[in-house]
């Protein structure tokens, strides 16, 4: 357990300074959703540019290992949209819903602890994984939201609007842009590539911090329930649902199942908050479900990583 907590500790004294900075005043609600949104606008489009510009992509598609870990995902994404609305929330609140019950911590949580569980071996299992992770989630969870955003307008005008927001959104601009110069063996100038380090460098950070300071306003009142439930979700049925998936369907080698499981079993991630900031939709829920289900993975990450070390007949990271 002393090893998750080192990895997870840092994003709880991040998140706590935030709240500190918040309730003694040093920081306004104002001033930290200038934050999220800096974030949001340029520095995760700016990191995604530069990381799908150097992604190697695979030769061959790895559809056994993709299959088993996107499909309950998808799963329970949809399951969490279809809960969100027997909790009455509209359709861009079930949609952040859905996403926090799917979207885990993979690269910032999910990496480290993978690595310390297999070493090296699991490394290649991780990263093809993580390589569409945000490409299938972000812009799955964009559309639905300017869908969402969008509804108001008569079924001429709908598709139109959609699709001005769809290619003016700056996540996808990322995307787009990186993937483009990937195909065509594209590199940024090193002044650029040193921008967008420093970028990628300021999304954690900020992003916590800008959380923290979110609990001060929101905290768990009148929601409890809902967080547990995606909590609930993301830290248990997903997971299970992966394990299932990739034993019993497509078969996977122990390793890579485990591999997919781990990362599965990841906390909800900070980009459910930022998504939920930018839309202005259930950002109370996004915030105390990042939390919540950070706090308890401590718990549920460390009794999987044991579980882990008596498959393989060593503790992990041996």
């Amino acid at each position: 357990m002393n090893d998750v907590i080192n990895i997870i500790g840092p994003v709880f004294g991040l998140a706590m300074l935030g709240y500190l900075s918040a309730r003694f005043g040093w920081v306004t609600e104002q001033m930290a959703a200038g934050l999220a949104l800096f974030v949001f606008n340029f520095a995760i489009p700016i990191f995604l540019v530069r990381v799908f510009a150097i992604t190697e992509l695979p030769e061959e598609l790895p559809l056994g290992l993709w299959g088993s870990f996107y499909l309950p995902q998808f799963a329970v994404y949809g399951l969490g949209m279809v809960a969100a609305r027997r909790f009455g929330r509209d359709f861009m609140g079930q949609t952040i819903t859905g996403f926090g019950c799917a979207f885990g911590n993979t690269v910032l949580l999910g990496t480290p602890i993978v690595l310390l569980a297999f070493g090296d071996d699991g490394a290649v299992p991780l990263f093809l994984i993580i390589s569409i992770h945000g490409l299938l989630l972000f812009t799955l969870t964009t559309v639905l939201l300017e869908f969402g955003r969008n509804r108001g307008a008569s079924f001429r005008v709908l598709p139109l609007q959609i699709g001005k927001s769809l290619i003016t959104n700056p996540i996808l601009i990322g995307i787009v842009a990186g993937l483009t110069m990937n195909a065509t063996d594209t590199t940024l100038p090193a002044v650029l590539d040193q921008i967008a380090a420093y970028m990628q460098q300021a999304v954690t950070p900020c992003a916590i911090f800008s959380l923290g300071v979110s609990l001060t306003r929101y905290g768990f009142v009148g929601r409890f329930g809902q967080t547990v439930f995606v909590a609930a979700m993301k830290l248990l049925v997903m997971p299970a649902g992966v394990w299932l998936a990739a034993r019993f369907v497509f078969e996977l080698p122990p390793l890579w199942t485990m591999v997919a499981v781990l990362t599965a079993a990841q906390p909800c991630g900070v980009n459910l908050y930022l998504f939920a900031q930018r839309y202005r939709s259930a950002p109370a829920l996004a915030t105390s479900s990042v939390f919540l289900s950070t706090l308890i993975s401590v718990v549920t990450l460390s009794l999987l990583m044991y579980f882990v070390g008596l498959h393989d007949g060593a503790p992990p990271g041996g």
